[in-house]
């Protein structure tokens, strides 16, 4: 029998327990077939698993970044995966899950995944607070991508990118936010400050000119376009 068709075959072998993350294989003649566990979906015993194209030898770990992805997202029965051996287990990243989202939006109302939205967001506020930035940017990209209207966490994505001095990418994130959110204060006001950090203040000066005009008299906008005449009067 196939590596596929015994997958998805009828039988209902004992299945072996993963957790999401975990990497595991499948033998078939001199094939390795490769997949990522992304969720479990208690309720119906089924894994959400990214597959990896076959490969004709197991690999080493290292290589895993530039092994292709076959298929983004397949919901298995548990019991699909027989004598499956674990090879290793990275982090679900936001990448990893673009297949998934999209299945949750084609099977499920908002209501019902927007809560997993929100605790993503949330655990990119945590991670954040702790400092860990490129985690918490893990953790937004993982909010926008399952809700794309989610300003709040492009906003907040944007600000660990401002941590990280990534300030072009901070700029694209508060653009984007924008779109959804216009006139928005707090992005206008930190694409100024991005431009500022960056030392183009001409850039800089409009976007807290515009800040100025969403509120009059802002205490921050005011300071900072302060300082850009005063830079740009001595150059």
């Amino acid at each position: 029998m196939s590596l596929f068709k015994n997958i998805f075959s009828g039988s209902k072998p004992k299945h072996t327990d993963f957790s999401p993350g975990d990497i595991f294989y499948m033998e078939s003649g001199k094939k390795y077939q490769l997949y990522k566990l992304l969720a479990v979906d208690a309720a119906f015993d089924c894994y959400h698993v990214l597959s990896y194209a076959p490969l004709d030898s197991l690999p080493a770990v290292a290589e895993l970044p530039v092994i292709p992805v076959f298929i983004y997202h397949s919901p298995v029965d548990k019991n699909g995966f027989p004598n499956a051996k674990l090879w290793t287990n990275a982090p679900v990243t936001a990448d990893d899950l673009i297949g998934y989202h999209e299945y949750l939006r084609q099977t499920q109302a908002p209501k019902e995944y927007i809560p997993l939205a929100n605790h993503y967001y949330k655990t990119g506020n945590s991670l954040a607070k702790e400092k860990k930035y490129e985690a918490s940017i893990d953790a937004y990209s993982k909010a926008i991508d399952l809700f794309p209207q989610f300003f709040e966490a492009l906003d907040n994505r944007a600000f660990s990118k401002m941590d990280l001095g990534r300030w072009g990418e901070a700029i694209a994130d508060f653009s984007l936010s924008l779109e959804l959110r216009p006139n928005s204060l707090l992005a206008e006001f930190s694409i100024g400050e991005c431009y500022f950090k960056m030392r183009d203040y001409q850039h800089a000066k409009r976007q807290f000119e515009i800040a100025l005009t969403i509120a009059p008299g802002n205490e921050h906008a005011t300071r900072y376009l302060a300082m850009v005449n005063d830079i740009l009067s001595e150059q």
